[in-house]
């Protein structure tokens, strides 16, 4: 019992030592130095950034603050999104620069519209325009839109009849039918019409030739995508084509028939991620194939079928790879069937922040439709069958954003292209022979282009103004070393937009092309257009719009034989709804 009562008072004296001692420290000054002191949060300051790094963990836990993370982006080539054609359009590389018309009006920037938006006008030379859009929604997975776009004249030269018109209607429809399922269709129609310049017999022109050629045609077409993550999954796209053309003289429809073609696309791609970083597989077969007739000739197929795969990668979060290898079979009615190679290899790289370069290597083969050609030279014929072409690519470029909001890019290009496609003014030697008349026909030829390019954007204060700027110079050459007719070595584009206030959108443009080759001499001289637009509010959904063409009244011409028109004015309206 004694040893009992010793040992409890031993342990008592020891508890009550220890809490005398814990309390020395306690208030000790000199202890209490070497401790953290009690702080405020409101005091605490971050000036740097702290990381630490467990090596036993697969996962790192992420510690402290770190002001400026390397989080790096998704390459946006391997962002699922939705995208109409228009924009698609307006991201073409600006190494592939050609003379614009027009900068085209979008709906006002000063308001969204609800549902659409048309908007009217009408030019000198009487000359009407329109564009009206419309979108319908179907809760929040589907929806339905449409536009219509029309423009004719009167025509505005008095040796021979000028007028024109030219009307476009679309549809277009997305559904989105699964979580994994999207499907989009569009449908379209056109119906246009010009007067051919007057043809040359021995080197005089045949006055009020009265010839007219006109087109009319439609399509169908759409995709369907079954993606299971934004890299992996199916996706195929569809399109079918009709065209319908007619040239016909003051005596009536030709006898030799009217010209037509017609044409059908389709083609898949499976995607599939790999096991390193921004890393994707795929496969992929398209073909294209159609008919043609034109005058002389009796129809003749075409097609062109690819097969192939792609590889993507990102190396380093710095170099974007991304290469394909394809395999190709061409036929058409000016060639025997042709075996061709597709390969593509297109690398860009961040050398530094603000600079990237980027390099291509690529060969592929296409076919462009008589409408293609129409597109491009309106005046053309229509009794010369078509060929396909190959084109061979290099080209090197850098990307340079010193800052937000502007950038530079510029670089060098070389191009061969097996059965490039330019034109010839037909010469006749008798005005009754109407085969080979009607101004221009197409040649296919071998031929090289050399091309310098380099292009400016500056947004100097967001939405308030803008300038932009692209500039060219190539040197085409056919085969045989020759110049290639009606094709410029010199060109040059520049806009200015600016917004001083909220309803008031104010823009300014240039357009210069150099001299090109006319083969049968009198070389056509360079031009210099300058053109204005604005577009005022009036109230929440209405506005006026004008727009003013060739101000410098420069008589030129783009094709020899046809003056383009001089000085235009337009006003109109726009109505959102």
């Amino acid at each position: 019992m004694q040893k009992n009562a010793a040992t409890f008072l031993f342990l008592l004296l020891l508890f009550m030592g220890s809490a005398i001692s814990l309390n020395a420290q306690q208030t000790d000054p000199q202890a209490q130095q070497n401790l953290l002191p009690e702080i405020d949060p409101q005091d605490i300051e971050i000036r740097s950034q702290f990381q630490a790094r467990f090596p036993g963990l697969r996962r790192q836990p992420i510690l402290g603050f770190n002001p400026k993370p390397r989080v790096f982006q998704i390459n946006p080539n391997r962002t699922p999104f939705i995208e109409s054609e228009e924009a698609i359009a307006a991201s073409v590389p600006v190494g592939q620069l050609d003379r614009p018309d027009a900068p085209t009006y979008t709906p006002l920037s000063y308001v969204d519209p609800a549902t659409g938006f048309a908007r009217l006008g009408i030019g000198t030379y009487v000359t009407p325009e329109a564009d009206i859009y419309a979108i319908k929604g179907f809760g929040n997975k589907h929806w339905v839109s449409g536009n219509l776009s029309h423009r004719s004249s009167n025509g505005h030269l008095d040796e021979f009849d000028s007028s024109f018109r030219d009307l476009n209607a679309t549809i277009r429809a997305q559904l989105r039918l699964s979580k994994s399922a999207l499907l989009k269709l569009n449908s379209g129609v056109f119906s246009a019409f010009n007067y051919l310049p007057a043809d040359q017999v021995g080197g005089t022109p045949l006055q009020q030739a009265g010839a007219r050629s006109s087109r009319t045609g439609g399509n169908f077409g759409g995709s369907l995508a079954f993606n299971r993550t934004s890299v992996t999954g199916f996706q195929s796209d569809f399109n079918f084509y009709s065209h319908q053309f007619d040239v016909s003289n003051p005596g009536g429809q030709t006898s030799e028939g009217t010209p037509s073609e017609w044409g059908v696309t389709v083609d898949g791609i499976y995607s599939w991620a790999g096991s390193r970083t921004e890393e994707v597989f795929s496969a992929y077969a398209n073909i294209d194939a159609g008919s043609i007739d034109v005058i002389g000739y009796e129809s003749s197929g075409w097609s062109v079928t690819q097969a192939g795969a792609r590889y993507e990668r990102l190396l380093n979060y710095q170099t974007d790879i991304d290469a394909s290898f394809g395999v190709a079979l061409v036929s058409d009615a000016s060639n025997e069937s042709k075996f061709y190679i597709a390969p593509k290899l297109d690398a860009r790289h961040t050398l530094l922040d603000g600079i990237d370069l980027r390099a291509r290597i690529s060969g592929s083969p296409n076919y462009n439709s008589l409408l293609d050609l129409q597109t491009i030279n309106r005046f053309i014929g229509l009794s010369t069958p078509l060929s396909h072409q190959y084109t061979s690519e290099l080209r090197s470029e850098v990307i340079i954003e010193p800052l937000s909001g502007t950038m530079f890019t510029g670089g060098i290009q070389f191009q061969h292209i097996r059965n490039h496609t330019y034109f010839t003014r037909n010469q006749i030697t008798d005005a009754q022979d109407i085969t080979t008349r009607y101004s221009y026909s197409p040649q296919f030829e071998n031929a090289n282009f050399f091309k310098v390019y380099a292009s400016f954007s500056q947004q100097l204060a967001a939405e308030k103004f803008w300038v932009s700027a692209d500039a060219y110079w190539q040197r085409p050459r056919l085969s045989g070393n020759d110049k290639i007719p009606y094709t410029e070595s010199l060109g040059l584009t520049g806009t200015a937009s600016v917004r001083p206030v909220r309803d008031l959108v104010v823009e300014g443009w240039v357009d210069y092309s150099g001299s090109r080759f006319n083969p049968v001499g009198n070389d056509l001289d360079p031009y210099f257009l300058l053109g204005a637009r604005f577009e005022l509010a009036l109230a929440g959904n209405a506005g006026i719009y004008a727009k003013l063409l060739n101000i410098n009244d420069v008589d030129y011409e783009i094709w020899q034989g046809y003056r383009e028109r001089g000085f235009q004015a337009y006003v109109g309206i726009t109505y959102l709804f």
